[in-house]
């Protein structure tokens, strides 16, 4: 697998790349409603081993569209990295949707991590995209400059609307008649949704939230289907077996082990009671096993390959809480 070349120079160097979608035509500037699709403009700044890279796909929408606002952080392997928290919304704009993306390997064991934002404005107006910060490491700080982002409203001309005065209202006598269908009508409405509403309830089911253990075994089948061992990725499959298990321990016990290095989340799971003893030890063999192979340059053979992968299998089944939900239970 290839990708970017990992970057020259010192041990840290940071390139902040923000890009901001401007509507264009191809012989002027797309109105509200145009069109035309959006060019891009960016902004760098550099700082060490990190690339940092940030785009917004709208520099111009309306108040009934959203913005996309996307952040991917090209790093060494190991390094943790901070995300922007946008819990309570970005500067005018609110967010209503915030999605991790898949990591991935370049060369020179580089990785990329990625997050979305979805950004709804709620008023026309011209507004501005506050700085974020993003934290390297826990220490290294980086901050982007902010974003003019204008906002319109959907009608053609907002600023000569008016209101008019309400109009007195008019008696218009209803004739008994008209009483007696609209009550027919009433009941054989309600009749027919009581009946559309039986019949969906015994002919679908009600949909079941994904548990933990079930999202992250489907993650570990998708991955074995990839054949990464048989074409010589055996790096890359190291590190999307322990990225799969680490977003299990995560979701499972509440402990941030995708954001933290190998030797913080151990210290970590040494004193969290919610983890066994024995489930411990086998978290500290994969971990460490995992980190040979990407850090040591480690080969391991084609048994230790398949119990690494029988280890990972084994701790979330070993994991499921009590009061799961069986995958055939409707």
């Amino acid at each position: 697998m290839k990708g970017p070349s990992a970057l020259p120079g010192s041990r840290w160097r940071v390139v902040v790349v923000l890009t901001v979608a401007a509507v264009a035509q191809s012989c002027g500037t797309a109105g509200p409603g145009g069109n035309d699709s959006a060019a891009a403009i960016t902004q760098t700044h550099e700082m060490g081993d990190l690339r940092l890279e940030l785009t917004l796909d709208k520099a111009a929408l309306t108040t009934v569209e959203s913005a996309l606002l996307r952040i991917e952080i090209e790093c060494p392997e190991g390094d943790s990295i901070d995300f922007p928290k946008l819990n309570d919304g970005l500067g005018d704009f609110a967010v209503t949707q915030v999605q991790t993306l898949p990591m991935h390997l370049l060369e020179g064991g580089r990785v990329v991590h990625g997050r979305e934002y979805e950004l709804q404005p709620f008023l026309p107006g011209e507004y501005e995209v506050p700085a974020l910060t993003v934290v390297s490491n826990g220490a290294d700080e980086i901050a982007t400059d902010p974003l003019k982002v204008s906002v319109e409203s959907v009608l053609e001309d907002p600023e000569s609307a008016e209101l008019r005065e309400i109009a007195d209202p008019v008696d218009m006598p209803v004739p008994w008649w008209w009483w007696v269908l609209a009550a027919l009508t009433t009941c054989a409405a309600l009749a027919a949704a009581g009946w559309w509403w039986y019949r969906r309830r015994q002919t679908q089911s009600v949909p079941r939230r994904v548990t933990a253990h079930e999202a992250a075994l489907a993650k570990l089948d998708a991955l074995l289907a990839e054949n990464l061992l048989a074409e010589g990725y055996l790096k890359l499959f190291y590190l999307r077996l322990s990225d799969i298990v680490r977003h299990y321990i995560e979701d499972r016990f509440g402990l941030r082990a995708p954001e933290q290095t190998t030797d913080e989340f151990l210290t970590a799971l040494a004193n969290a009671p919610q983890v066994r003893g024995d489930h411990q030890q086998l978290l500290r063999r994969f971990l460490r096993q995992a980190d040979m192979v990407k850090f040591a340059k480690f080969v391991p053979g084609a048994d230790e390959t398949g119990g690494a992968v029988d280890a990972a299998r084994r701790f979330i089944e070993q994991t499921v809480p009590d009061d799961a939900v069986p995958s055939d239970e409707n």
